[in-house]
């Protein structure tokens, strides 16, 4: 009786222990994530598991949904958790292959995206835990981000932020193709033409202005572009022994006007869905313009200067140098250049020092000037600036950056039944 007794237990136990087993198991499984249509533009229509159609503003899509756009068309999506803005370019074909995200001791995604056709831009605002996977598929090769900004099409990827790493089918090993690069089919990573950079830098301004609700991270986008391209700019000004101070404020002058306007645009054409957001990302921009524009001002001059092999204290001063000529407001200007710290060129100073190019000396320094309170820049690795934790989503549209849902997963959206359009509840379909 007292071994029956004794069974009885340890079954109970183990029925018990299998039950927390299950338990923990459940609450670290992946869970779906999904796609909310921001901006439809011309004529873009999609298939899924449970059918297609036109593809029309607020829809929610899952993963195996594939999306079309005609010529001059284009279509802006929302991917939340599984990373941020996504843009559909013309005569394009794309795959959502694979949405999860897990909740653990911090969000791990897993997005699997595939460009069939043609082209797309991804903004991978917020940087992806390290355990997180997101690759695009391409008729060359597979390229993985974790905060990045890029454009990947069938024959050739452009890099603007951040880093990717490309492994072509073909065979041949990883390629790391950095922010101002590019690779081909059969060919290697080369320097992107600037007109490449230039115009990756406002679809994706417009595209980050159509799909993120926050003003002050659009702001923040700008900013980092802007240091950039005027960052390449200046450096390349200085090898040919010109004046890299000033170069990298004119480039800013003439980059910012050109985002700004990017934004203005968006916000005038934007649906109504998304009007508000995106008019008051462009009302703060045109507030806060004359400030972005002298911190991405002083912060290329300092990127410059040290990724031409100047000191700290050319840095800091090369950065002084250029927030005054980027403006004529001196406050301004000082504040700018009081964002480029010793510490932060000097660990700038350190990665050239490593052998890191001008893209990681930018990121370095763009991290060190980033506002606090606006979450981490696409691309940055563990850059100096104060990073808000990461904020564990309720629902795969929750903005990481704005810690505030969409109406993505409580609003009704439209499906196609014969040409109607009716209210139905986003729900994944069965696979």
């Amino acid at each position: 009786m007292k071994n029956l007794g004794r069974n009885r237990i340890a079954s109970l136990v183990s029925l018990l222990l299998a039950a927390l087993w299950l338990f923990a198991a459940d609450a670290h499984a992946a869970s779906p994530g999904a796609a909310q249509v921001k901006k439809v533009v011309g004529s873009v229509t999609y298939t899924d598991a449970k059918g297609g159609g036109p593809l029309t503003e607020g829809q929610i899509l899952f993963q195996g949904a594939t999306i079309t756009t005609g010529a001059g068309s284009y279509a802006d999506l929302f991917l939340g958790v599984n990373g941020d803005s996504l843009r559909v370019e013309a005569d394009s074909t794309l795959a959502l292959n694979k949405l999860e995200y897990t909740r653990a001791a911090e969000v791990v995604v897993n997005t699997e995206l595939e460009v069939k056709k043609g082209a797309t831009i991804a903004n991978v605002v917020n940087k992806l835990s390290k355990a997180s996977k997101y690759e695009i598929k391409t008729p060359a090769g597979v390229a993985g981000i974790r905060g990045t900004v890029l454009r990947a099409g069938a024959t050739r990827i452009v890099c603007l932020i951040g880093k990717v790493e490309f492994r072509p089918i073909a065979g041949g090993g990883m390629q790391l193709v950095i922010g101002g690069t590019a690779v081909t089919i059969g060919g290697g990573v080369v320097k992107a033409a600037t007109v490449e950079t230039a115009g990756l830098a406002r679809s994706a301004t417009s595209l980050t202005a159509n799909t993120v609700a926050n003003a002050n991270m659009v702001a923040n986008v700008v900013q980092q572009f802007t240091s950039a391209l005027a960052a390449e700019a200046a450096t390349e000004a200085g090898k040919a022994g010109g004046n890299s101070t000033t170069t990298a404020a004119q480039a800013a002058k003439a980059i910012m006007a050109d985002l700004v306007q990017a934004v203005q645009e968006a916000a005038a054409q934007a649906p109504p869905a998304i009007r508000a957001q995106a008019q008051a990302a462009a009302a703060n921009l045109v507030r806060t313009s004359e400030a972005v524009q002298a911190t991405a001002a002083a912060s290329a001059a300092a990127s410059a200067t040290v990724a031409n092999g100047g000191t700290t204290q050319q840095a800091l001063a090369a950065a002084q140098g250029a927030a005054n000529q980027s403006t004529s407001n001196q406050a301004i200007a000082n504040a700018a250049a009081a964002k480029v710290t010793p510490n932060t060129i000097n660990n700038a100073v350190q990665i050239r020092n490593q052998g890191g190019g001008t893209p990681s000396i930018v990121e370095v320094i763009t991290e060190g000037t980033r506002p606090a309170n606006t979450g981490p820049i696409a691309g940055t690795g563990t850059g100096t600036g104060t990073k808000p934790p990461v904020i564990q989503p309720p629902d795969p549209f929750v903005s990481t950056t704005a810690g505030a849902t969409s109406a993505a997963s409580s609003t009704a959206t439209t499906s196609q039944n014969g040409g109607n359009t009716t209210p139905t509840t986003p729900t994944p379909p069965n696979q």
